[in-house]
């Protein structure tokens, strides 16, 4: 890294309150919204999202997953045992280590998955309506630069 951006990154005033306060507490609210339209599917959010980027990311392993979204191994196996309980998954050897299972979504997935991605999106309109179009986007783009950001920081060295 440059010293110019070193520097600026030092030099960054502290926001009061803190923006992760912020950040914590709009993931919160938007989570329990997420959270009740799912109820009715018998899904949470973390299991919809889950579903969600095994359906984007075949092949994905569950030490992958559990890197992911910052959870213990066990964690994510639990999520993943839950899914594959209801048929919304399946897990099969890698043929490369047979020690690895690596994720796909059934049928059954991904007709779950239509289904909540309608309720998802009802739940982001009710959540950003209101936005204009421009600083929706721009938050998005942020949101997701920022979770890339940590992710790829915080993966191991391989």
């Amino acid at each position: 890294m440059s010293k110019t951006k070193t520097s600026a990154k030092a030099d960054r005033k502290i926001l009061r309150p803190r923006a992760m306060f912020f950040l914590n507490q709009a993931n919160h609210a938007v989570r329990s919204r997420l959270d009740a339209a799912l109820g009715v599917m018998e899904m949470t959010g973390i299991q919809y999202t889950v579903l969600s980027v095994i359906g984007a990311h075949a092949g994905l392993s569950s030490a992958e997953l559990s890197r992911r979204f910052y959870v213990t191994p066990q964690t994510m196996n639990e999520l993943i045992s839950a899914l594959e309980r209801r048929d919304l998954i399946v897990r099969k050897a890698d043929p490369a280590n047979r020690r690895i299972l690596r994720m796909n979504v059934t049928d059954t997935g991904r007709d779950m998955l239509s289904k909540c991605d309608a309720l998802a999106d009802a739940v982001e309109q009710d959540v950003f309506g209101a936005m204009p179009e421009e600083d929706y986007r721009r938050l998005a783009e942020l949101a997701r630069d920022l979770a890339r950001h940590l992710r790829t920081r915080d993966e191991p060295a391989g």
